[in-house]
This record gives structure tokens, C-alpha cells and sequence, in this order.
């Protein structure tokens, strides 16, 4: 441990105070050039997180906090669902106004056909009577 020590003292005194100029510069550059290579989508994930802390000097403050921290995650999960159920129930919308197109079409398809035929019918009448 006192070999960690002496590391330590002999790092403060070359730093010589807080860090500035080119050499914050020069770990600013390298901070941010490790961030990029990381990729935006380790990146994304990051961004995302959310944080909880619970500080109590009891154990019945921890576990209260610990019960807040629950409900606040459940009601955010209860309305993530509720809006997932009602995109679903859209896309099952059109799904069947999708259904009752293609029946009205089929509908229509088979009263055009019956349509032609009354049509071949009455000319062939028609040739006959003259």
C-alpha cells in the first residue's frame, strides 16, 4: 500500500494542478475519438439507460425506495403495453378493412361475370328473333 501511495504523491506533483491546455486537449481528442470507434449503436444503448438511486440510512427507507422504484417501473411497462395493444389493434384494423375489400372485389367480379353472361344471352335472343 505504501508503494501505492508513493505513486500516487509522485502523479500529483508532476501534474502540477489541474489539468489544462494541450494536455486536457490531448485527452479530450482521445476520449471522444474512443467514443466514435464504439459505434452509434453501443452509443444508442448507453444514451438510454435510465438511473435509479436509493440512499436511506434504514433498511425500511431502502425498501421503500426499492418499492417506489418498482411502481414507477410497472406503470411504465403498463403504458408501453397499452400503446403496443393499440397499434396491434390498428394494424388488425386494416387488416380487415384489407379482408372486405377483397370480398367486395370478389363480389363484384362475379356480378360483372353473371352481368356478361345476361348480356351474351339477350344477343343471342336477339339473333335468333331476326
Amino acid at each position: 500500500m505504501d508503494e501505492f501511495m508513493k505513486l500516487l504523491a509522485k502523479k500529483a506533483k508532476e501534474q502540477k494542478g489541474p489539468m489544462h491546455g494541450p494536455r486536457m486537449h490531448a485527452k479530450a481528442a482521445m476520449a471522444k475519438e474512443l467514443s466514435d470507434s464504439l459505434g452509434s449503436d453501443i452509443m444508442d444503448g448507453i444514451g438510454g439507460m435510465k438511473k435509479v438511486t436509493v440512499a436511506s440510512n434504514s433498511e425500511k427507507g431502502l425498501k421503500e425506495g426499492l418499492e417506489k422504484a418498482e411502481d414507477v417501473l410497472e406503470s411504465k411497462m403498463k403504458k408501453e403495453d397499452e400503446e403496443s395493444d393499440s397499434e396491434e389493434e390498428m394494424e388488425d384494423s386494416e387488416e380487415e378493412d384489407m379482408d372486405d375489400e377483397e370480398e367486395s372485389s370478389s363480389d363484384l367480379e362475379s356480378e360483372i361475370a353473371e352481368l356478361e353472361k345476361e348480356l351474351e344471352d339477350k344477343k343471342k335472343a336477339l339473333k335468333l328473333k331476326r
